[in-house]
């Protein structure tokens, strides 16, 4: 039977009937919930509506999300394409469709407006690469209700961008606390952070993670009133509104998290960073970087794989750190181009020769 009417709203070509064959069409399929669709039906349903959709009226398209939306009676083609609708129609696709595509959730993590980001903080089935995403692109308000749903997972680096926001912002320390109080796992993240004496850890959080007392720490900042200004706990000087602080390009990859660091002069924090990425310790890059060895500085920076932009804007914030010019930033640039363009067997051999000079800077200390 059903078959038989999509095989007649195949050969209709007029839009006003294929709108109201459509929606007709979609009240007895939804209705029929003594049957389970075949994959075949799904398919071939989903296949046809997906056929005329830019000749649907909204109407049409409105029954098709109220009464399938948050089905599993459409194909994921059918519910990405439902998605790309104006957040009225798209809102319970996105929020609750069990067959939406994780590439249709990242698109919208990408380039969606915050009213579809914020719905979608709410799913039970985000990868941990479309809440980085949603970290790196939100406005907070996005960030908090991700915050909020414990189905939502955290990579490390999303940590990582938390508590360079909650360095500033008390409502995203907040949230920091409330999610540890809550999630066992996120906590453990923290905690192995923390063991690492990563310097842009917020010193309230690390102390009541260290004292126990998370729960109180959230209570305070949830008595405080919204509307005020600056913040002060245990000495340090919050806001409530979002920080001008913003992840590099809307990404979290180790390039934009450093950027960022670099941007907001936090050369500490980026030479812990750099240390874990390439496995040295602390003061052995410190002490690279403080140096006149630019050879060994590039060949350092050639370990992380960061883009020549990022080099770039390194060794701006680093002569600013040691008060140094940056006339030879150009050429520095170039040289450090050059390299990266390098095969893969010059790279290697580069790494080993920046670890050896480590290594003699490490025996002269």
């Amino acid at each position: 039977m059903l078959i038989e009417q999509l095989e007649q709203l195949a050969r209709i070509k007029e839009p006003e009937a294929r709108s109201k064959l459509i929606r007709t069409l979609v009240g007895e399929y939804a209705r029929s919930e003594d049957h389970d669709p075949t994959e075949n039906e799904r398919e071939l349903f989903s296949r046809i509506v997906l056929s005329v959709f830019d000749q649907l009226d909204r109407s049409a398209r409105y029954e098709l999300v109220v009464r399938l939306a948050k089905t599993n009676r459409i194909i994921p083609d059918l519910a990405d394409r439902l998605a790309q609708e104006d957040f009225a129609l798209s809102e319970p696709v996105i929020e609750c469709s069990p067959v939406i595509s994780q590439d249709a959730l990242m698109a919208i993590a990408t380039n969606g407006g915050n009213d579809k980001r914020a719905v979608m903080a709410h799913r039970d089935d985000l990868s941990e690469e479309v809440t980085d995403k949603l970290i790196a692109r939100s406005a907070r308000p996005v960030v908090h209700a991700l915050l909020e749903n414990l189905d939502a997972p955290f990579s490390v680096r999303g940590v990582l961008a938390l508590l360079i926001f909650a360095n500033t912002e008390v409502e995203v320390l907040g949230g920091l606390a409330r999610r540890a109080l809550r999630d066992s796992e996120f906590l453990e993240t923290q905690m192995q952070i923390l063991e690492t004496n990563c310097p842009i850890f917020p010193a309230p959080l690390k102390r009541a993670i260290e004292e126990d007392t998370l729960e109180k720490l959230a209570a305070q900042i949830n008595n405080i009133k919204r509307g005020e200004g600056d913040i002060e706990i245990d000495g340090v000087i919050y806001s409530r509104h979002e920080a001008s602080v913003q992840i590099a390009n809307g990404e979290l990859s180790f390039d934009a998290i450093l950027r960022t660091l670099f941007e907001e002069q936090r050369l500490d924090a980026a030479i812990w960073l750099i240390s874990r990425k390439i496995n040295l310790a602390d003061d052995v890059v410190s002490d690279t970087l403080k140096s006149d060895a630019d050879g060994a500085i590039m060949r350092l920076m050639l370990q992380t794989g960061i883009h020549e932009k990022t080099y770039r804007d390194f060794l701006k914030a680093r002569c600013e750190w040691l008060d140094r010019s940056t006339r030879s930033i150009p050429e520095l640039v170039m040289r450090y181009k050059k390299e990266l363009k390098k095969p893969r067997n010059a790279a290697t051999a580069a790494a080993a020769a920046a670890a050896s000079t480590l290594g003699a800077t490490v025996t002269a200390h």
